[in-house]
């Protein structure tokens, strides 16, 4: 139940974020909500001027998310008390990036999170960057940190300011989770996530003529459906298999570089906890999996009805970030 329980927006937590547009590719923009540090953590002060060299933190939603899902505001709150600059991302299509894109995001942008760090790079000169993802954000995180460290992608300009990263419940073999979601014990799952998806394209890309041809016939009834019937097609991928072999972040996580904690839950009915698992080596010597016995997907929550996720999350950038001072 822990996945299907939601926590609320904070009333009290009150952040005043700046949008700034960022070109991806295909002709679509991403969208990120720069917060700034506050300077007193222990009050409710105004935000710091921003001034370079500031430790800077990328937050990427899941499935369905953007930049004001409680969660992203819960963690950006945290961060900006840690004396950190935030920038919460949206991904192409959803939240402020909704009109701004004639394609799909998918579990293969691992392109957008590099051109989200690309702006993050020019616009606070100098100071650690991190980086943290949760669910679909999680997957195109440790996807992209892996194909630079495999070669697969040139190194960054930011290579050397790329401090760590954290992923939240990621869909490491999306084959797998596919699979898994095919079980009738998932359908309310896959009818959650189908009615939010569908209702959730954006204009640009319900203007396209292969759209029509996409959306004829009945409504999906599973995740691997849909993927096949419009996420592979209108991305450019052979088939839906062709999509999640492309797609996973299975096949390079071993060649992450960056210190970097990765997060899940035995309980999780998303991504089976087999993924991460049953062959320990497939981790790279700079990761540290945590596997708790209950949180479901992207839930961890305590009897008191709070993510302790915000903890864990929290005190390992503390952690990392206190190194690079220090050192």
């Amino acid at each position: 139940m822990q996945t299907i329980a939601t926590i609320g927006r904070d009333p009290s937590i009150q952040l005043t974020p700046t949008a700034i547009r960022v070109s991806v590719s295909d002709g679509d923009w991403i969208v990120l909500h720069e917060d700034l540090p506050v300077v007193d953590p222990s009050k409710n002060d105004l935000p710091q001027a921003a001034t370079d060299g500031q430790p800077s933190v990328l937050l990427v939603h899941g499935l369905t998310g953007c930049h004001q899902a409680p969660y992203m505001i819960r963690l950006a709150d945290r961060y900006t008390r840690m004396g950190m600059r935030v920038f919460r991302m949206d991904m192409r299509g959803f939240g402020s990036a909704v009109d701004w894109s004639a394609n799909l995001s998918h579990a293969g942008r691992s392109d957008d999170c590099r051109a989200a760090l690309d702006a993050i790079a020019q616009r606070v000169t100098g100071g650690p960057m991190y980086a943290v993802g949760v669910s679909l954000g999680a997957g195109q995180l440790l996807r992209m940190a892996g194909r630079i460290g495999a070669g697969l992608d040139s190194r960054p300009d930011w290579g050397d300011r790329f401090a760590g990263l954290a992923a939240v419940s990621p869909p490491l073999d999306l084959a797998r989770c596919s699979q898994n979601m095919q079980r009738w014990s998932r359908r309310i799952y896959n009818r959650y996530f189908i009615r939010s998806l569908l209702a959730r394209i954006p204009p640009g890309v319900r203007r396209r003529e292969d759209f029509a041809l996409c959306n004829a016939g009945r409504r999906p009834r599973t995740l691997r459906e849909l993927d096949d019937r419009f996420t592979a097609p209108l991305s450019g991928f052979s088939g839906v298999d062709d999509y999640y072999a492309q797609s996973s972040s299975l096949g390079v996580v071993g060649r992450i570089e960056v210190p970097t904690l990765v997060l899940t839950a035995a309980d999780d009915p998303i991504v089976p906890v087999e993924c991460f698992t049953d062959d320990l080596g497939i981790w790279s010597p700079s990761t540290q999996l945590i596997v708790t016995p209950r949180g479901g997907h992207v839930g961890f929550i305590d009897q008191g009805g709070s993510s302790w996720m915000d903890d864990v999350l929290a005190g390992w950038l503390g952690h990392l970030n206190a190194g690079k001072v220090s050192g």
